[in-house]
């Protein structure tokens, strides 16, 4: 498997420059964009904690010196406007602000209600269609590209083994960057950005199906890319969940899609299951689920998916 410029993963502030300069030095190949939300108040960022380490002194000065490097190692940079508090205001203040920064950014991941602001302040960009829109269905893809401009969409939930849908957007001339851990349920009904939400639909599932057989579900293993379960010709990028997350972390995910190993990294820690599904309410049951019962829920559900 070839992971080069595969991945799609986010900016981190809990590291130094030095740090992160040495892993771009050692990871830039497999790296094809890093995403980000500037540091422009709270409103931009769909996590409290990445918006609260901007007011620590030097993290915007260092935020603006990690993405010049970055463009510098020629990985593309992906602007997100996937909140639900923004405006036509703020998304040109973002545009200001990068103007001023001398940043261009190659990409805007966005909600579709900024769609006509993201047009008029970002244009000539490839434009990609957040996860937070909450796709559950091919009709309302559809919809999307019938009617606007569309370059990626950002796929998870329910859609992360649909190689036949994988192939049909390239058909369309569609990108796929598929969303490897961040093990959203699959029958939630929306996208919101709410944690309560996503409980109440983990709560609801628990009723029925086991932690275990709802990881399973949830999680994309490595083996599952490695041995083409999920058939990645058709995926342009892997996008990682890590936002909230440091520079270990993402390394620690980066090396065991690439290396396709799990079972050493749960026994070091179990709270490894994060590198391949990363849901707030799965953090809470790690340390007592079973690898084995996973892999073999795993083995019966790729099965049924094959026929």
């Amino acid at each position: 498997m070839d992971f080069n410029k595969k991945f799609n993963i986010g900016l981190t502030l809990e590291t130094s420059y030095k740090e992160f300069d040495s892993f771009l030095e050692k990871y830039s190949p497999y790296i094809h964009s890093v995403y980000f939300s500037l540091p422009l108040g709270k409103r931009y960022h769909t996590r409290s904690k990445v918006a609260n380490q901007f007011l620590i002194p030097g993290k915007k000065r260092l935020f603006w010196r990690m993405l010049r490097r970055i463009k510098e190692y020629g990985i593309e940079l992906e602007l997100l406007f996937n909140t639900l508090l923004l405006d036509e205001e703020l998304i040109e203040r973002a545009s200001i602000t990068l103007k001023e920064q001398k940043i261009e950014v190659d990409s805007v991941c966005f909600l579709a209600p900024y769609y006509e602001a993201v047009m008029k302040y970002f244009p000539n960009k490839k434009y990609i269609w957040s996860f937070n829109n909450g796709f559950r269905s091919k009709k309302e893809i559809d919809q999307i590209i019938d009617n606007y401009k569309a370059d990626a969409f950002v796929l998870g939930s329910l859609f992360i083994r649909n190689n036949r849908f994988f192939q049909y957007l390239e058909q369309r001339g569609k990108q796929v960057y598929l969303i490897l851990n961040n093990g959203c349920s699959f029958n939630c009904d929306t996208c919101n950005n709410t944690e309560s939400v996503c409980d109440r639909s983990f709560e609801k599932n628990l009723r029925t199906h086991s932690i275990e057989y709802l990881y399973a579900l949830q999680s994309i293993f490595p083996f599952e890319l490695h041995d083409g379960i999920i058939d990645t010709s058709h995926i342009s990028c892997f996008k990682i969940s890590n936002r909230s997350s440091n520079l270990k972390f993402i390394k620690g995910a980066l090396d065991s899609y690439i290396g396709g190993e799990v079972r050493a990294y749960v026994e070091k820690s179990r709270k490894n299951y994060a590198y391949w599904g990363r849901a707030g309410y799965f953090w809470r049951c790690f340390g007592k689920m079973d690898l084995d019962k996973i892999l073999e829920y795993k083995k019966e559900l790729l099965s049924l998916e094959d026929k």
